[in-house]
């Protein structure tokens, strides 16, 4: 075969970025004994996020199957920390907003990611942390635009 491939192209980079942090992540959470689990908190972070979205709206965002949101936001419903409504302009959807007693497991998760942001960021300068950045956003609007 002469057809090289190198695995640090962007796709590569990409992918294995987002496994890596995906799995560093669910770990922490799973030290933190917050009582949720890592798709539980990350759909609890997107729901705030959101304010009051849709839940068909934060599975898409998520990547996620509605019915696996709808269990992770049945979970988090029982805990107190996110309550359903009906969608005011469709009542047969639910839209859902986090709770007062939110605020604390959200400055929990908020914290570990931004320690694991840190350590994943290390060895990049400011500049080339906002240039990542603004990258990101704008591979992200691109694919939101196809």
């Amino acid at each position: 075969m002469t057809t090289e491939i190198s695995a640090d192209r962007l796709g590569f980079l990409l992918s294995d970025v987002t496994r890596f942090f995906r799995a560093a992540f669910e770990r922490e959470i799973a030290r933190a004994g917050l009582g949720i689990t890592a798709g539980e908190a990350r759909a609890l972070v997107r729901i705030a996020a959101r304010k009051g979205a849709r839940q068909s709206e934060i599975a898409v965002e998520l990547g996620i199957e509605p019915m696996t949101l709808s269990r992770y936001v049945d979970g988090l419903e029982r805990s107190g920390l996110v309550a359903r409504r009906a969608d005011p302009d469709d009542r047969r959807a639910k839209c859902v907003e986090t709770t007062d007693a939110a605020d604390a497991v959200l400055d929990q998760i908020r914290a570990l990611s931004d320690t694991l942001i840190e350590r994943l960021e290390a060895g990049l300068d400011a500049a080339e942390k906002a240039t990542l950045r603004k990258a990101l956003k704008t591979m992200r609007d691109n694919f939101a635009n196809l």
